[in-house]
């Protein structure tokens, strides 16, 4: 921040003025100290940005230096302030009180020095009105230690302050970024930003907006946003570098996310109690509407809310077009239509890894994921998921982690969420539909939650670990599932329906249990505990291995057709325990921990 200097005047009286003779030796009375404020490197008028603090050291100067050790008290003095506008032809204001505070109001000066200890002035505007310049007097309160000292009459020190326009100190470059400290220069931000160029931001402070409220009158609009794909274009080559620097931003209310559109890099911030009801830019979330080649790590986002009645919603990025989202802890809950994710609402093309979401999803249609609501190519990696998912449409598509996939990969991750589909199709306490457009491989995972249907309809396609499998080639690798499972049909504890391309399952188990109520309304309706129902069976090749159907035999492992299904190499029953026979069939234990009654990955 640029500090500008302050004017100490000797035009008006002290409040104190003592002085005394005292003998030196026996025989001479020794001059007496005068005393005076000191302001260290001042001329002007200080002038401090909005939301900014400055500080001033405060000393007393004694002139000659005192043979008398003392503690001395400073103060503010506002009647002074009418006594300097008559002496100078001026109009100033008292400082108000809450734009100005001491350290410390005593300062020590010892025997034969000339120069007390100091103190700090703070100066910030708080109470003041912009650009206007108000009078601060300070001056000697009282003395202490000794009495053979004055306090002139032109020795109160008389500082003038003006509060200025918001700015953010430094340049924006890499060596020195904008720093970001207050509600105020964090509005600068998209002012800041440049087109086709990187701009870099460090917090320094933690920023509360709990004092701000927006309205029609004051509406919030999101930085680098943009109303049409020309402006969106535009805004995604404006990139930001913003260093949290391990500080929060707390109690945003608003009416969209932080960022509209988010390219570059954003690192060590917390975002705690957000509030995001969506009125602008048709997603929401509490980071980001839009990201596009982003690198977002350690984030934290906590107890933060979002209700969005269009689609696209995510814990916090709505749209993730491309890039990366590493180390990152959400706990949100979310109401809105489609596309809707506790971490991200959907991924176009990218990468989670060790990211965590605990969420209440509520979709009033489809898609719908504790960490990912829709991704159509997404690597996750070491991520975990909680709470609850309701995907209340007739399309719905709910998971425990991810609702919808159409390719890439999920490895060493988990779920323990109750999924529901109150009246539509599919759910799956780890990812709803995996719908391989692309080859999509699941390795090393599990799921603990449940899987249900509640409503009352022909509706299909729920398990404990993937509700359904859409064509082309899904691999499943040491995976397992342990939730309960309840559907009208096409329930399973492993994969509810599959119809069409390629499914192979290695080294995994399932002990979920299932219920299913058939058309009767109260019987078990095309249900298996690893498959619960195959369609288009001569175009669907199922092969399984070294898998464990707990509880079960092999003719109800897989529902209709059983015949579409390699199972040589599996074990369906309940001898011995779950590891018993993990054990029996080689699994390794590299990748699994053998030593309960239930394998655990490693």
């Amino acid at each position: 921040m640029k500090r500008f200097a302050i004017v100490v005047s000797l035009l008006l009286p002290c409040l104190l003025t003592v002085s005394c003779g005292k003998e030196n030796n026996g025989n001479e009375v020794a001059e007496p100290a005068q005393l005076g404020v000191v302001v260290k490197d001042v001329e002007g008028i200080v002038e401090v940005p909005k939301s900014q603090n400055t500080a001033l050291e405060i000393t007393v100067a004694a002139n000659p230096g005192s043979a008398e050790a003392y503690t001395i008290t400073l103060a503010a003095n506002p009647g002074l302030v009418a006594a300097y506008n008559t002496a100078n032809g001026t109009s100033y204001e008292m400082l108000p009180s809450e734009a100005y505070s001491f350290t410390s109001t005593t300062v020590m000066l010892p025997r034969y020095t000339a120069k007390s200890t100091p103190c700090e002035l703070r100066l910030k505007g708080q109470g003041c009105v912009q650009d206007k310049v108000y009078l601060l007097p300070i001056v000697i309160d009282g003395v202490q230690g000794g009495t053979n000292f004055s306090a002139p009459d032109d020795k109160a020190a008389y500082i003038l302050f003006k509060m200025t326009a918001a700015a953010a100190a430094g340049s924006g470059t890499q060596e020195s970024p904008y720093i970001i400290n207050s509600v105020d220069t964090f509005f600068l931000i998209d002012k800041l930003l440049k087109d086709n160029e990187t701009v870099y931001f460090k917090m320094t402070e933690d920023i509360d907006f709990s004092t701000v409220t927006f309205s029609e009158e004051n509406p919030w609009t999101p930085i680098n946003y943009a109303s049409d794909d020309e402006g969106i274009a535009a805004a995604e080559n404006r990139k930001v570098d913003f260093d949290g620097n391990k500080h929060k931003i707390s109690n945003f209310t608003a009416g969209g996310a932080l960022f509209a559109n988010l390219s570059g890099s954003v690192r060590d911030l917390t975002i705690e109690k957000a509030d995001i009801t969506c009125l602008i830019g048709n997603v929401g979330a509490v980071l980001a509407g839009n990201a596009k080649d982003v690198t977002i790590k350690g984030v934290t986002v906590k107890k933060s809310k979002i209700n969005n009645d269009y689609k696209r919603s995510g814990g916090l990025v709505a749209w993730l077009k491309s890039g990366t989202i590493e180390n990152v802890e959400v706990e949100c809950d979310l109401v809105g239509d489609q596309q809707m994710g506790g971490l991200v609402g959907r991924v176009e093309e990218g990468s989670i890894i060790n990211c965590s979401a605990t969420a209440q999803v509520e979709a009033n249609n489809y898609y719908a994921g504790a960490l990912i609501g829709f991704a159509e190519t997404v690597s996750v990696k070491g991520c975990k998921a909680s709470g609850k998912v309701i995907a209340s449409g007739s399309y719905a598509r709910a998971g425990g982690l991810i609702g919808e996939m159409h390719g890439g990969s999920v490895e060493s991750s988990s779920a323990n969420v109750e999924v529901e589909a109150p009246n539509g199709h599919f759910g799956g306490a780890f990812i709803g539909v995996a719908d391989a457009v692309a080859d999509i491989t699941v390795s090393k995972s599990f799921a603990t939650g449940s899987a249900r249907y509640t409503g009352t309809g022909n509706k299909a396609g729920y398990s404990g670990f993937i509700g359904r499998m859409e064509k082309g080639n899904l691999t499943v690798t040491d995976c397992y599932s342990t939730g309960a499972v309840k559907a009208f049909r096409w329930s399973a504890g492993f994969i509810g329906d599959v119809n069409k391309g390629n499914l192979t399952i290695n080294n995994g188990y399932t002990t979920s249990d299932i219920s299913a109520i058939g058309p009767d309304g109260n019987g078990a309706y095309q249900r298996g505990l690893v498959v619960g129902n195959i369609r288009s069976a001569d175009q669907t090749v199922i092969t399984c291995s070294k898998f464990i159907g707990w509880k079960t035999n092999a003719d109800d492992a897989f529902c209709f057709p059983a015949d579409a299904v390699s199972t040589a190499g599996n074990y369906y029953g309940n001898e011995g325990t779950v590891t018993t026979q993990a054990v029996a069939l080689g699994w390794s234990s590299d990748v699994w921990n053998l030593s309960g009654n239930a394998p655990i990955l490693k």
